[in-house]
């Protein structure tokens, strides 16, 4: 069975994505979510996520903020986007531009799409 909980990196990229993003009802639903199902297609993972039905939905004009991943297991770096439905979570896509994905990653750091 897989782990409900973040791993390093996903909570890193929830971590910033809602820091950049600055809307309260998409925080509180991130500070809330635990994964549901983790997907690993060798060049990425799709994690989809799972919020209480307490939390407030995000209204359909806020747009998450996502940073890029740098790490020396990435040779061209990799990207992620987050994706709502109807106002709830949905799923985190991380995604390389090129190569291959390691299914644990702890080395990297994230930065602002340049």
């Amino acid at each position: 069975m897989q782990s409900t909980e973040f791993n390093k990196l996903e909570q890193a990229l929830c971590d910033w994505i809602s820091v950049n993003t600055g809307d309260p009802d998409f925080t509180r639903q991130l500070e809330a979510a635990s994964v549901k199902r983790r997907d690993y297609t060798r060049t990425g993972f799709f994690v989809y996520l799972d919020t209480p039905a307490d939390c407030e939905t995000i209204a359909t004009s806020v747009r998450p903020s996502c940073p890029q991943i740098i790490g020396p297991e990435l040779p061209y770096g990799a990207g992620c986007n987050l994706f709502l439905k109807n106002g709830r979570l949905h799923y985190l896509e991380i995604y390389t531009r090129g190569g291959f994905m390691p299914e644990s990653l702890e080395q990297f750091r994230l930065q602002t799409d340049a």
